[in-house]
């Protein structure tokens, strides 16, 4: 059996067209600390050491119809209800392929509890708990 190197830290890097808008969402609006990255980029950081990476100016941001990157919390439905105070939309039943509830939360996935959500480019984001 081969060796394994040493761990890695792995983040998602997310295309995005406009960096001042796209701070504001994922710092005001989804409360993540932001700082400037090498190259002109943001890096975005989470609980646990996790961070997310903005990479601007890119024209096509938004084109993925998947999830780009999922946040796990806590509760989903508490974290859908004050990201929805702060303005954040998340997709509903003609967006997507789920039995949603009221707070348009898919719980119907053997205990996984899921929220969809896109960024101001267009990517989709989601929240979770199990």
């Amino acid at each position: 059996m081969a060796s394994r190197p040493a761990p890695f830290h792995i983040a998602p890097v997310i295309a995005v067209t406009d960096l001042d808008r796209a701070r504001s969402f994922y710092e005001d609006q989804l409360g993540l600390e932001g700082s400037p990255a090498p190259g002109g980029g943001w890096v975005l950081a989470g609980d646990h050491g996790t961070v997310l990476n903005l990479l601007p100016d890119v024209a096509d941001a938004g084109s993925a119809s998947w999830p780009v990157a999922t946040i796990r919390v806590d509760d989903v439905h508490a974290t859908v209800r004050t990201l929805r105070e702060r303005g954040v939309s998340f997709l509903g039943p003609d967006d997507l392929p789920f039995d949603l509830d009221d707070d348009l939360v898919s719980v119907g996935q053997d205990g996984l509890a899921v929220a969809w959500m896109r960024d101001p480019d267009g990517s989709v984001l989601t929240v979770f708990s199990s």
